[in-house]
């Protein structure tokens, strides 16, 4: 079964690749984060929100799920006169973006769980205060994949075991018939 899960995992491997990033190894999900050692650029990535679409009353469960991807740039520089400090860190931020998106999108682990990437979504922010000023590029892309009924809840089965196929025959005649034994697991 594809989950956010499992494509936030697979997203975080295809953006430490070497040389995919300015990053580098700095890329982060939710269970990392603490392990951060505040230097930048920082890559968080998070899948924080995941819709389905179900296929309709008939038939068993099934669903078109769409996973929002995020991932969070975090970029800084030092103090340089007449704010150009603001501008390289929305340079780098904008960069990061487009190299991001070159890292994730059509990436194959992720895409052979993927139908299609509907969408993606950026915006930059660069806090022009104080001498070393950051900024931040935040990333969305939509990630739309199957999860069906063999995803969700399966009662519990007995083992099936042994088949036994007996034909009825009128009477005095021979009843054909087959056992089969199944080995179990």
């Amino acid at each position: 079964m594809t989950t956010s899960r499992e494509l936030r995992e697979l997203a975080v491997q295809g953006l430490t690749v070497s040389g995919a990033t300015a990053a580098g190894a700095n890329v982060y999900s939710p269970r990392t984060w603490a392990t951060w050692d505040r230097t930048y650029p920082v890559l968080l990535v998070q899948t924080p929100d995941e819709t389905g679409t179900s296929w309709g009353p008939h038939g068993p469960p099934a669903f078109t799920v769409t996973t929002l991807l995020r991932v969070i740039a975090r970029a800084q520089s030092a103090a340089l006169v007449d704010d150009a400090a603001a501008a390289e860190v929305e340079e780098q931020l904008e960069q990061l973006r487009e190299q991001v998106k070159a890292a994730l999108i059509n990436y194959p682990p992720i895409m052979s769980l993927c139908q299609q990437y509907p969408s993606f979504r950026s915006t930059i922010a660069v806090s022009r205060e104080g001498q070393s000023p950051i900024g931040e590029m935040v990333l969305e892309i939509e990630l739309e994949h199957v999860q069906g009924p063999e995803h969700f809840y399966q009662p519990p089965a007995v083992p099936l075991t042994e088949i036994d196929v007996t034909i009825r025959m009128p009477d005095g005649t021979t009843e054909p018939g087959l056992v089969l034994n199944l080995p179990q697991s």
